[in-house]
């Protein structure tokens, strides 16, 4: 048996986050997230071979995947 991808850990993660916290916070607006399906997992590159998971309101995921897109240029 192979080990999981670090993306699915990365997700079960938050999912324990949630479970244990009651709710997880949203990294664009600072609200509190208290249903896990109106979170987007989104990965941000720390390296060549390791990334950040952070929890992300839906509704907000293509907001902030833009400033995260515009902070590079």
């Amino acid at each position: 048996m192979g080990t999981l991808p670090d993306r699915i850990v990365g997700i079960q993660r938050l999912e324990a986050l949630l479970i244990e916290n009651g709710y997880l916070i949203c990294q664009f607006s600072g609200e509190k997230i208290y249903d896990l399906t109106e979170v987007v997992a989104i990965f941000l590159p720390l390296s060549s071979t390791s990334d950040q998971v952070v929890a992300v309101r839906s509704n907000y995921a293509p907001e902030f995947v833009q400033k995260c897109l515009s902070s590079l240029q």
